[in-house]
């Protein structure tokens, strides 16, 4: 393996040339998300779906649902109100993964798919994959040679397709009722426009069945999405809170600025997103603080493959890559110290200096939604999303994360388990998430 730590060294891997992802991470993905997936396509057939999908991303798109996702997130702080009246222990990732499902399944597919109050029964099986993905190094033979592993793959994968295919037909249909109606109807679905655009480049407009091969590619994309949000944004969602805990001057900065733009009565400001979804794009030191959380915890890098005469320059020399796999790794990139000053510190002002500035981020070197045309879809979403997350919780709730709890109720000491101090590390499942799920407890906060 070739580990890229340098910006520009990386930029020779993800952008000119953009390497092939390696093939590893098709098998690691697979029982998960398929083989039509937009991370591990490739070519001509990667350049068409991202084509087709890009329309539903869209920034100015994605505003026209931000109604939606304000109301699951409205259900999220009620879900919290009730975990602090009866003092609950509960996993905030775990409750964030229920909010970016619910989410997913109103922008992509205009589906309730209800994860908040609910077993869901798609989410279970996702959900359960992961726990079947295979670990990086494991050296655990039994649970990497388990053949009931291949069992639970085939299973869920068949739980989670067949759940899909029917939301799909029903979507397809509910969409022609529409058309024939002629309904003003509220704002296209992600699907309904990366239908569009499909119908029209294939010259299937009027098509009385949702075609075939759209719906393979809709049902791995529409997991995708889900594993993006399930990892991106549930696990950011959780350092969000942890991070601003840690740092109080930064916490009460961005709640200052949340009054300032929204109003001091923190109960309007989800009536206010609805009505103005764009009120977001004038919060600033919101952004600065999100963006410094996935500087310091990223949730995602890439994995390429290297092949005969690619090179990659850096400092006069020239490595080869045949077989072998390259690495940009971005959390390592992202807390190098040559790149950013006191890269240790939490620091939302990176992001708001002007260039020229000592605290200016250097070219390429924050890549949490990776760099190139290879870039994650759906960081938009992301950001909308936790902007949201951001508004409708920090004022109202605190919520801390209470590992020792979590010891007690499950009887061991495990208060040695922590990285730099910190029991709320990354740890690798599927990609990086807080340790133990991030157990916290939530009162409301008094300001």
């Amino acid at each position: 393996m070739l580990v890229v730590i340098d910006p520009a060294a990386a930029a020779q891997v993800t952008i000119q040339p953009s390497f092939q992802k390696d093939p590893t991470l098709q098998k690691y993905v697979y029982p998960l998300v398929g083989n039509k997936n937009l991370v591990t396509l490739e070519g001509h057939e990667w350049k068409m779906w991202r084509g087709i999908f890009n329309p539903g991303f869209s920034s100015a798109h994605l505003m026209s649902l931000v109604g939606r996702m304000v109301s699951d997130t409205v259900l999220f702080t009620e879900i919290l109100t009730d975990y602090a009246a009866k003092n609950t222990l509960f996993e905030l990732e775990d409750a964030a993964t229920r909010l970016t499902v619910d989410i997913i399944g109103d922008v992509v597919l205009d589906m309730p798919l209800r994860a908040q109050t609910s077993e869901n029964e798609l989410v279970k099986a996702f959900r359960d994959q992961v726990k079947w993905l295979p670990v990086p190094n494991d050296i655990n033979l039994f649970r990497k040679y388990n053949p009931w592993k291949l069992v639970k793959h085939r299973v869920n994968a068949g739980i989670m397709n067949r759940y899909l295919d029917k939301l799909l037909e029903q979507r397809f249909a509910t969409r022609r009722q529409e058309e024939k109606a002629q309904l003003t109807k509220r704002a296209k679905p992600i699907i309904d426009l990366a239908l569009d655009t499909y119908l029209s480049e294939t010259q299937q407009d009027g098509a009385a069945t949702l075609p075939a091969l759209f719906k393979e590619s809709a049902i791995d994309q529409f997991k995708t999405f889900l594993f993006a949000g399930h990892d991106t944004t549930s696990s950011t969602a959780c350092y969000i809170v942890h991070l601003l805990n840690q740092n109080p001057e930064a916490l009460e900065k961005v709640c200052q600025e949340h009054d300032d733009v929204l109003g001091p009565d923190v109960t309007k400001a989800a009536q206010i997103i609805s009505d103005d979804p764009y009120v977001l794009n004038r919060l600033p030191y919101t952004m600065a603080v999100l963006k410094e959380v996935l500087r310091m915890r990223p949730p995602i890098s890439t994995v390429r493959m290297g092949k005969q005469d690619q090179f990659i320059e850096y400092d006069g020399i020239q490595y080869p890559t045949e077989n072998i796999m390259v690495w940009p790794a971005s959390y390592a990139m992202q807390h190098r110290p040559e790149l950013w000053l006191n890269a240790e510190e939490f620091n939302p002002e990176r992001f708001l200096v002007k260039e020229g500035h000592p605290l200016f981020p250097v070219k390429g070197a924050w890549r949490p939604f990776e760099y190139g045309p290879r870039n994650c879809i759906g960081q938009e979403l992301a950001y909308i999303e936790l902007k949201i997350f951001m508004v409708l919780t920090l004022r109202n709730f605190d919520i801390r994360a209470a590992y020792e709890e979590q010891d007690l109720k499950k009887g061991k000491d495990n208060s040695a388990h922590t990285l730099n101090g910190d029991r709320a590390y990354q740890v690798l499942i599927a990609t990086a998430k807080p340790a133990g799920g991030f157990p916290a407890k939530v009162t409301r906060r008094v300001r």
